[in-house]
C-alpha cells in the first residue's frame, strides 16, 4: 500500500514538473513572438524612413506654404541662404548635443538648420559666411523631452521646438527643421547628426501586439503553476 502511495506521488511530481516546463516553454515562444513583432515593425519603419530620404532632392527657391512643408517631412531639401550666427543654439539632453543655427533664405524666411553634433568641451565652429547652398533632411518641430541630464547647462535646449525658437529668432520662421547631411556637417567641422523624424503610423498598434504576446506568456506560466498545484492536490 505504501509503495502504491509513493508511486502515485512520484507520478504526480513528474506531471507537475512536466506541466510547469511546458508552460515555461510556451511562454518562451510567446516572448519570442513579441520580440519578433517589434523587430519586424522597426525594420519596416526604418526601411520606410530610408526610402523617403532616398527620394529625389527637392530644391526650395522659397519656403512653400505650411501644408506643403509638412508634406515634405523626411525628404532631402536643398536650400540657399545666409547663416544668422546670433541664433546658434545647442540642443540635447546629454552630450554630444546638436548645433542649430538659423538660416535666412533668399526669399526672407528663416529655417532652423541642425549643422551637426558637438562633443563636450568642443568649441562651436563659426558658421560659413555669405550665401550658402546646403542639403539636409527636413523634419517637424520636436516634442518636449523631459529626460534631461541635470548636469546639462541651462542654455542647452532639451529638444528643437519651434515654438521656443520663435521667441527669439527672426520671423517668419519656416515650420520645419533641416538636419544637414554628412558632407555638409563635416564641412562645418561637426559630426553629422541624425534627423529626428516622427514615428510611422502603426507604432502603438504594433507595440500593443507585442505586449499582448508578453501578457499571454505571463498568463501561461501562471496557469501552468495553477494546474501543477491542482494535480498535486488531487493526488494528496
Amino acid at each position: 500500500m505504501a509503495d502504491a502511495v509513493r508511486t502515485d506521488g512520484s507520478h504526480s511530481s513528474v506531471k507537475q514538473v512536466f506541466i510547469i516546463l511546458l508552460g515555461i516553454a510556451l511562454a518562451g515562444v510567446m516572448v519570442f513572438l513579441g520580440l519578433w513583432q517589434m523587430h519586424v515593425f522597426q525594420a519596416q519603419q526604418d526601411g520606410s524612413t530610408q526610402a523617403r530620404i532616398n527620394e529625389p532632392v527637392i530644391t526650395w527657391a522659397e519656403a512653400p506654404e505650411k501644408a506643403d512643408v509638412m508634406a515634405q517631412y523626411g525628404r532631402r531639401i536643398t536650400i540657399t541662404g545666409t547663416f544668422q550666427p546670433s541664433t546658434t543654439t545647442l540642443v540635447g539632453t546629454s552630450w554630444p548635443v546638436r548645433v542649430a543655427t538659423g538660416v535666412k533664405l533668399t526669399s526672407g524666411e528663416t529655417v532652423a538648420v541642425v549643422r551637426g553634433q558637438l562633443s563636450k568641451g568642443q568649441r562651436i565652429p563659426t558658421p560659413p559666411r555669405g550665401t550658402v547652398t546646403m542639403t539636409g533632411v527636413l523634419a517637424a518641430s520636436e516634442s518636449d523631452d523631459d529626460h534631461r541630464d541635470t548636469q546639462m547647462p541651462v542654455a542647452v535646449l532639451p529638444s528643437l521646438r519651434l515654438e521656443v525658437l520663435t521667441q527669439t529668432w527672426p520671423q517668419p520662421l519656416v515650420p520645419a527643421t533641416l538636419t544637414l547631411d554628412d558632407k555638409n556637417a563635416r564641412a562645418q567641422g561637426l559630426t553629422p547628426a541624425q534627423p529626428v523624424l516622427p514615428k510611422g503610423d502603426g507604432g502603438e498598434r504594433n507595440r500593443g501586439y507585442a505586449l499582448q504576446w508578453w501578457v499571454f506568456a505571463i498568463f501561461t506560466v501562471a496557469m501552468s503553476i495553477a494546474f501543477a498545484r491542482a494535480v498535486g492536490k488531487s493526488k494528496a
